[in-house]
């Protein structure tokens, strides 16, 4: 929420469309709310449930897995952002 309002615009400077960048910042800070040091979900997660951080992280690869998959599509893909249907 700090770094947008300074990257956005940068990026619109460097002629990327506004959806594309807020797609790719929201699955980023996803990846990064979940995964080590600064998983601020991760640790709210395991303290609500009293589940140990290493079960945690055994438990969630497939959807880091999945969510990086999904963040080289939309980085390398931005047709996938930006078509909007007619």
């Amino acid at each position: 929420m700090i770094i947008t309002p300074l990257l956005l615009p940068v990026s619109r400077q460097l002629g990327i469309n506004d959806y594309h960048f807020g797609m790719v910042a929201i699955v980023n800070i996803m990846i990064g709310g979940i995964t080590p040091p600064f998983g601020s979900m991760m640790f709210t997660t395991c303290g609500i449930t009293g589940c140990k951080i290493t079960d945690f992280l055994k438990e969630v690869w497939p959807f880091i897995l999945s969510l990086v998959a999904v963040l080289l599509l939309l980085t390398f893909v931005p047709d996938l952002v930006t078509c909007y249907p007619t």
